[in-house]
């Protein structure tokens, strides 16, 4: 009898979204996806507890994440990645209703499509943080046939099983597999889906990542109503994606920069301002208001084929240069003096707070070394064509080559580290080998091992018996068979041990 959770895997095979236009959509669920699991700062721990009550103080929801044993580690970024890059793919590839098991492929499948090499053991690290994940869950939601449904467990959402690993149903795992459990099949087979653009994900780090998740909701409300813009709450941004939520603007306006940053790039968002307001529990908070940019236009097109005025995508995005924090501004001054000297200008002259502001800026995105490069970059450029600019702001033009060519020497600079690594990695390997074999031949007899090497020619001989070098081909062969006794492991899996 087939095994089920290998047939169901025959049907999960990738496919391309992209037939209305060049989008990679994937679809997700509407419902759990909307509250965070994750921890995605860089360091220490978040407390992940919403409740909400409706005007009979009746709770409405109830969203409290219990992480896995210490022993494992909490989830954070790449855990983050995985859940939704790689398992939420598999799960939309998925034929409905779902199966039990849902197939991921071998761990180092999963380790390049996260563009990790092959980096298993972080990858089924990743794999155990999040099926060790406990969710105390009680939530209303309209399913996708409009009904009202009321989802309340206290369960991980999956369990999983490596290569090797005898599942519950009984032949063993060809490969990595989730079992996933029922009130989450449930949830997910219930719940309406939203698309988004799957590329675009993998591109952000992990918070702008979070960001585009929870803001395509308001921003896909304000194209459907046509709505100038789609509105949210900083103090709602930090309780949907986990994220610390300041008190201060200065800080809250330096953390929500580099969340914004990758999105006006894009051209997702257009243009973003804000105001002041405060909470019905007396909080400062601030409401950001986001203006579609072009990409954003172009998905909502794709997912709901309606076509908007050119003039709407008119505009470039626009950075706020003011979003550098002031704690950089020495930096920014250093930078300037380095402009000015290198343009031959007056390093004592007293910087425009939007030469300021700039500088500030490309120091906050890039750092002081890529800094400083634009600035190398611009001046070549700028004496080629007889251009004198008299501020650092004139050379913006040029910024965006600059940092390419940059990034394109750093990466040659890597790669070149990457082959020197794995020289010595071989090096090491031959040597560890070689004192492997020399070890277990020490314990052959001068007879037993003539024995092996008159059995290793005679079965070189018989495949060609007029072969060349058959010496050479004899210590070779002598040397694989010592080694396997020796238990010395292939290459390659010898390499991911030492990472």
């Amino acid at each position: 009898m087939p095994n089920p959770a290998i047939t169901s895997r025959m049907s999960q095979k990738v496919t391309n979204h992209t037939s209305i236009a060049v989008l990679d959509t994937i679809r997700t669920e509407t419902v759990l996806s909307r509250l965070p699991i994750h921890n995605l700062a860089k360091r220490g721990r978040v407390h992940i507890e919403i409740t909400k009550h409706n005007e009979r103080g009746e709770v409405t929801l109830l969203w409290n994440v219990i992480p896995p044993n210490p022993t494992i580690g909490e989830p954070r970024a790449l855990a983050y990645k995985l859940d939704t890059i790689v398992i939420n793919r598999r799960i939309d590839e998925a034929p409905r209703p779902l199966p039990e098991f849902i197939y991921l492929g071998s761990l180092r499948d999963i380790a390049r499509e996260l563009n990790l090499g092959n980096d298993t053991p972080a990858v089924k690290k990743a794999l155990k943080q999040n099926a060790g994940i406990t969710l105390n869950v009680k939530i209303h939601y309209l399913d996708k046939d409009g009904l009202q449904q009321v989802a309340e467990f206290n369960d991980t959402r999956y369990g999983v099983y490596f290569t090797g690993q005898k599942l519950p149903n009984g032949p063993k795992a060809d490969g990595v597999y989730l079992m996933l459990h029922a009130a989450y099949r449930q949830v997910l087979n219930s719940a309406p889906v939203r698309p988004l653009d799957y590329q675009y994900l993998k591109e952000l780090t992990p918070a702008a990542q979070r960001f585009y998740e929870i803001v395509s909701y308001k921003i896909y409300a304000a194209l459907k109503y046509k709505h100038p813009h789609a509105s949210l709450p900083y103090s709602e941004y930090c309780m949907y994606s986990a994220q610390q939520r300041y008190r201060n603007y200065k800080q809250a306006k330096k953390q929500m920069y580099k969340v914004h940053y990758p999105h006006l790039q894009s051209g997702y968002l257009k243009k973003i301002t804000y105001e002041e307001t405060i909470t019905s529990d007396g909080e400062k908070d601030w409401i950001f208001h986001y203006t579609p940019g072009p990409k954003a236009l172009t998905e909502f097109q794709t997912y709901n084929g309606k076509h908007f005025k050119a003039e709407v995508l008119g505009e470039e995005p626009v950075l706020p240069l003011e979003s550098a924090d002031a704690s950089s501004s020495d930096d920014a001054r250093d930078l300037l003096r380095y402009f000015h000297r290198r343009f031959d200008h007056d390093e004592t002259t007293t910087p425009e707070a939007k030469d300021l502001e700039f500088a500030a800026s490309l120091i906050t995105q890039h750092g002081m070394e890529k800094a400083r490069f634009v600035v190398e970059y611009s001046k070549e450029a700028a004496d080629s064509t007889k251009y004198s600019p008299g501020m650092l702001i004139g050379i913006r033009k040029y910024a965006e080559a600059a940092i390419k060519k940059f990034d394109a020497r750093e990466k040659h600079r890597q790669e070149e580290q990457r082959k020197e690594r794995e020289a010595k990695l071989e090096d090491r390997y031959r040597q560890y080998r070689n004192t492997k074999i020399q070890e277990i031949e020490a314990t052959l007899s001068a007879h037993e091992l003539e024995e092996l090497k008159s059995a290793i020619r005679e079965k070189l001989l018989a495949k060609n018996p007029n072969a060349d070098g058959i010496g050479l081909g004899v210590q070779m062969h002598l040397d694989s068979e010592l080694a396997e006794r020796a238990g010395v492991p292939p290459y390659e899996e010898w390499r991911s041990q030492q990472a």
